[in-house]
């Protein structure tokens, strides 16, 4: 009987510890998901202000008479 009780018992925290770890890759996972998103933006937002610049440039270079 000590035996049953003792493998209920594991089993009870194992599953606990199941929870922890799927709990925290839940986190992870929204974390990822959150800084990808981030990449995403920040990296369209430079593609757009690089194009400004070169625009800017060659708009410089051509009032300059520099082609």
């Amino acid at each position: 009987m000590r035996n049953n009780y003792n493998l209920d018992l594991l089993g009870v925290l194992l599953q606990l510890y199941n929870l922890l770890i799927i709990m925290q890759d839940f986190n992870n996972t929204d974390i990822l998901q959150e800084l990808q998103k981030q990449d995403s933006e920040y990296l369209e937002k430079i593609i757009a202000q690089n194009q400004q610049i070169l625009d800017l440039l060659k708009e410089r270079s051509e009032d300059s008479g520099r082609k």
